[in-house]
């Protein structure tokens, strides 16, 4: 009784084709790294788009404040229109100081520091001591400069 041993051999099994899923835990770290990396730039993205908007529409404002000055001779409210206009920057920017109680001289100070300046307290930026005296305005476009260039180190 022999017996031909290759006769009893049967087909190879095959495994089962390797799946995708599940993944490998490391393959879940990365897909979890790559979400939270597009939500952080997309945070960026809209953060960055709000500021730029308001950056401009801060000095559209004061560019619209600009045009009334050159159609009137309304100083004491081209004057308050400014004083208005840094005082909501400054109280959105420095909340911790409250610059919206700031008066007088140690307002100046305040955005002579803030701006990193002596423009307010020294130069054409004095004539906000002035707001509600009825004093013609000598030279406005020595002002709107010295905001501007306040407005720029600030936003």
């Amino acid at each position: 009784m022999e017996s031909n041993s290759l006769a009893n051999l049967k087909d190879l099994q095959l495994p089962d084709a390797v799946s995708i899923f599940p993944l490998a835990p490391a393959w879940y770290g990365v897909i979890i790294g790559v979400i939270l990396l597009m939500a952080a730039l997309g945070y960026w993205q809209i953060r960055r788009l709000t500021h730029q908007r308001r950056v401009a529409s801060i000095v559209e404002l004061l560019t619209i404040i600009e045009q009334q000055n050159s159609s009137s001779t309304l100083t004491t409210q081209l004057l308050a229109e400014v004083a208005i206009l840094l005082k909501r920057v400054a109280r959105e920017k420095f909340p911790e100081q409250q610059p919206q109680n700031l008066f007088g001289e140690p307002w100046l100070q305040f955005l002579d520091s803030s701006g990193k300046t002596t423009q307010f307290t020294q130069g054409a930026g004095r004539v906000l001591l002035e707001v509600y005296q009825n004093k013609p305005l000598e030279n406005p476009q020595a002002l709107f400069n010295v905001v501007r260039a306040w407005l720029k180190v600030v936003l």
